[in-house]
């Protein structure tokens, strides 16, 4: 309540100071000079009337006259003569109870003559006059506050879009020392490549796997939000087959495929997160537990199958291998809704399986039948798979 109290007071400080110095010129200081004093009730009642007046004529009655500007010239005249009919009756009221309540003298009966209105009107414009002051005064800060709040808001928009000029260069200017940087690469892979082609074919061949995978990265941004499956399964041997050389080639690794499923339309980088992730986190060393990728077309769906060997290190995997499944799992989702079947599982054979499953409905292919099989023997060397 107190507070209630206090955030009032401090909103209307200046009204009720100017209104108590107005009070005490009219109560005090003139009756000082005229002599003349009246009952304390008389100047309340009567002051209670001239506050009403006034803060209804400039908070309702004038906003509401001027509201439309072609109605004011009857609704302004109309709310003034309702105004002051209602002020005249209102102090003729206040007397007759001061009066019959023996607070007031009078020498003559009271009589709502055209004496006492001139009388009570002539007060009743008085306070008019400051009330409309108050009024326009009022509207004109209001209407600075807003210009004021719009060039502000304008000045804030201002250093927004400058802010995101500077973002936007800034990123243009990344944007071409990503293509600079690059372009420098792929040049320096290059004159590599033709010094060492002669001298080391198997490294030239890396030299060229490579460069065909940081193009295929670099571009990646212009793909779009689904790729034919053929580039990603090119990027995923390629993977595959620097893993081997670097193994030399000792790895247990096979992804085998349908012809078909070249043409499919994917969201990108799903079998390479995949491959990636049976490279990092899988126990390829094995020969008796070949880790193995099936793509396949059966029962109107696109289905991937792995099927790994994996360490004994369970919290690698947990932090590792999962939290990149469960961001595929997420992207599938999203691009193809709850249709997707999304299985893994670790099994008593320490074996990672995972499933995925979407119908065909949601995927662009070409027509044609389903052909057997084909394996990509990634222990040979490149030359060799290619041959055989």
């Amino acid at each position: 309540m107190k507070w209630i109290f206090f955030n009032w007071f401090n909103k209307y400080r200046i009204h009720l100071l100017v209104w108590a110095l107005f009070i005490f010129y009219e109560t005090v200081v003139i009756g000082i000079v005229f002599k003349v004093f009246g009952h304390p009730m008389t100047y309340t009642m009567h002051y209670i009337a001239i506050l009403l007046l006034f803060y209804l004529h400039a908070d309702y009655a004038l906003p509401w006259s001027l509201k439309e500007k072609r109605q004011a010239f009857w609704r302004l005249p109309f709310v003034l003569s309702v105004e002051v009919s209602i002020f005249i009756l209102t102090s003729f009221l206040i007397d007759r109870f001061l009066i019959n309540s023996g607070i007031m003298q009078s020498k003559e009966p009271l009589e709502l003559t055209s004496l006492y209105s001139l009388r009570v009107l002539y007060r009743c414009v008085y306070f008019w006059g400051f009330s409309t002051g108050y009024y326009f005064l009022k509207t004109y800060n209001k209407e600075k506050r807003k210009t004021n709040e719009l060039e502000q808001q304008h000045l804030k928009e201002i250093i927004k879009n400058q802010k995101a000029e500077q973002e936007l260069t800034k990123a243009q200017n990344a944007f071409l020392k990503a293509q600079i940087n690059p372009h420098f690469l792929f040049n320096t892979l290059d004159f590599i490549y033709h010094n060492i082609d002669v001298s080391s074919p198997v490294a030239a061949d890396a030299v060229i796997i490579l460069t065909d995978m940081m193009r295929y990265a670099v571009d990646a941004d212009k793909m779009g939000d689904f790729i034919r499956l053929e580039d990603e399964i090119e990027q995923a041997e390629n993977l595959l087959y620097l893993s081997q050389m670097r193994k030399n080639h000792a790895l247990g690794f096979r992804i085998n495929y349908n012809e078909e499923v070249r043409e499919i339309h994917l969201i990108p980088l799903v079998l390479l997160t995949l491959v990636e992730n049976i490279l990092k986190h899988g126990n390829l060393n094995d020969p008796e537990h070949e880790a193995l990728i099936n793509l396949y077309l059966e029962d109107q769906s696109f289905h991937l199958v792995t099927d790994n060997l994996i360490d004994h290190e369970p919290l690698k995997l947990k932090t590792g291998y999962h939290s990149g499944l469960k961001n595929i799992e997420k992207r599938l989702r999203h691009a193809y809704g709850n249709d997707v079947r999304f299985h893994y599982r670790t099994d008593n054979n320490n074996h990672f399986k995972l499933q995925l499953s979407i119908p065909l409905a949601h995927l662009k292919v070409h027509d044609g039948q389903p052909k057997p099989l084909q394996g990509i023997d990634t222990t040979q060397p490149r030359e060799h798979a290619d041959e055989s």
